[in-house]
């Protein structure tokens, strides 16, 4: 079983690029970015877990090989548009509809907050990227493989989408508003204020969405720099070669 990548490596927001428009724009606080990030976790898990169970189920055969990339870096079938790449949307429209109902009840001024991210969730870049992926992959020996698979999958890619989310709406709320949103719990009401000269002038700008897009921007080029970096220290550890 192949090592899940998602996290660091082949992070969905800093490296691979990709789920940007959530990125930059409910990360103003970090209790947006921290209900977005948990709406996408949940319909990815559900998603493959359920395709994984009705694959078991029905023993259906994978889609044939892949034969051109995929917007992740993966590749994709020419025939991606089948009824079975059409469930698996369908399989995330479902779940995405069910988080949104109960966010509403539940937190309906967060549902307001998110506006329509929440309703988009079903067809992100990073879980339609996850659907394509798993049409090029080889058949499993049990259904448990499979569903194993696909957890530690969307496990790994939604934590990542979560650590980026968390980072950008923290630079962007604490230098632009001076405070941190949280969770409300008991007599604490979810905000933190910031002391110092951040709350008495705050960079206003960084709460806007330009503001989310410098902070992509600035993340990528740090997750770039770090990968650039550990290169290096590889090939600086790799023993030369001796005279021949």
């Amino acid at each position: 079983m192949t090592r899940p990548s998602g996290f660091i490596r082949n992070n969905p927001v800093a490296v691979v690029l990709i789920g940007l428009c959530p990125a930059a724009a409910v990360t103003g606080r970090v209790i947006d970015a921290l209900w977005m990030s948990l709406g996408l976790a949940v319909v990815l898990v559900l998603t493959r877990i359920s395709e994984a169970i009705l694959r078991g189920l029905s023993k259906a055969p994978p889609g044939p090989r892949p034969s051109r990339q995929s917007p992740i870096g993966h590749t994709q079938s020419s025939q991606s548009l089948t009824p079975g790449w059409l469930g698996r949307l369908f399989l995330a429209s479902c779940f995405t509809a069910s988080f949104e109902l109960i966010l509403q009840a539940f937190a309906p001024e967060e549902s307001a907050s998110l506006g329509i991210y929440v309703s988009l969730i079903a067809i992100n870049c990073i879980v339609l990227g996850r659907v394509w992926e798993q049409e090029g992959l080889g058949t499993p020996k049990t259904m448990g493989t499979e569903i194993l698979r696909a957890l530690q999958d969307s496990v790994a890619v939604g934590a990542g989408f979560a650590a980026s989310l968390i980072v950008i709406s923290l630079v962007r709320e604490v230098l632009g508003s001076g405070t941190i949103t949280l969770f409300p719990v008991g007599s604490f009401g979810g905000t933190v204020v910031v002391g110092g000269e951040v709350s008495h002038e705050p960079a206003r700008a960084l709460i806007y969405t330009g503001g989310g897009f410098l902070c992509l921007g600035y993340l990528a080029g740090v997750a770039r720099l770090l990968r650039h970096l550990r290169r290096s220290e590889r090939e600086q550890s790799r023993p030369e070669a001796g005279p021949v």
